[in-house]
């Protein structure tokens, strides 16, 4: 539990190699020029909704995860704006992706997740000991992760936003605003779509009835969602500021965009190709995950 040990490769993702998704690989490449962010080893493709720059093993090569369901209600430039926020974190200062702190920060999540006190009342006794042990072991590494992320609480925040920049940049400040209404508008429909529906609906025609779903939302609930984050100051998780906060900013930048929609639609009918076949083993996945639940 306590030997140094890399980050490790999520274990619910497709792996798509300069191999797998050349076009892929050259648009995040090109995205990467653009927020000056070194070259991603990389990419995988899975079944959340979120996006995320990550590194794995001792090299601590950088890996970027697309969440297929967050790619598929996301319209072209915003998935670029999406991308180059990601990217951003590797060239913005980010304490949190560093060498050391990042380490720390895996290490003592890893440490917070193996001594959580998860018992109910359907398990047995011993194992009601055993993580009451394990809780009270654990009590200096959770009370180390809560100082951590205290510490780097106003320098996430600026890390956030400087990531939005980055992205406003490359993609455009219209582009990177509209994929944060599209957070707070969109993505409750697919949450509420794939928690009761992935179970039953076929690997082939999930990702299709999902964009159904979500298209059919009616414009009065995406304008009530919008009331709501703004009174709720709704976002992504505690690291981040609230997302209406980061709309209004990008709102306020001048950038137009380093890559025209002409180019950006070319490349994207390109990477989507691409992304069918992984796609769909992530359906299979993401619908294997929800059957299993069913009887847990």
């Amino acid at each position: 539990m306590v030997r140094p040990r890399a980050a490790r490769l999520p274990a619910d993702v497709q792996v798509l190699t300069r191999a797998d998704a050349p076009e892929l690989h050259a648009l995040i490449d090109r995205i990467g020029e653009g927020v000056g962010a070194p070259k991603v080893d990389t990419v995988a493709l899975g079944g959340m909704a979120n996006a995320a720059l990550a590194t794995y093993g001792w090299r601590r090569r950088r890996l970027v995860v697309i969440g297929y369901p967050l790619w598929l209600v996301l319209g072209p430039r915003e998935r670029v704006a999406v991308l180059a926020h990601e990217l951003g974190h590797s060239s913005n200062g980010d304490a949190r992706h560093g060498w050391v702190v990042g380490g720390a920060l895996y290490a003592l999540e890893e440490l917070y997740g193996m001594t959580r006190f998860t018992w109910t009342w359907d398990d047995s006794l011993q194992d009601l000991v055993s993580e009451s042990v394990l809780a009270v072991a654990g009590l200096p590494a959770r009370g180390l992760r809560w100082a951590l992320r205290r510490l780097l609480y106003r320098s996430s925040q600026r890390a956030e936003y400087r990531a939005d920049e980055l992205g406003a940049r490359v993609a455009g400040a219209r582009a990177m605003a509209s994929a944060f209404d599209t957070m707070t508008t969109r993505l409750p429909s697919v949450a509420s779509f794939l928690q009761p529906s992935a179970a039953v609906v076929g690997a082939e025609d999930l990702w299709g009835k999902l964009l159904a779903s979500v298209d059919a939302v009616p414009e009065e609930t995406l304008q009530d969602r919008r009331r709501e984050a703004l009174e709720e100051k709704a976002r992504v998780d505690a690291s981040h500021p609230p997302t209406h906060l980061r709309k209004e900013r990008v709102e306020g930048l001048p950038y137009e965009g380093m890559l025209t929609t002409a180019e950006i639609e070319a490349a994207m009918e390109k990477v989507q190709a691409e992304l069918e076949r992984p796609a769909l083993h992530v359906a299979k996945t993401v619908r294997e995950a929800a059957r299993s639940a069913l009887y847990y």
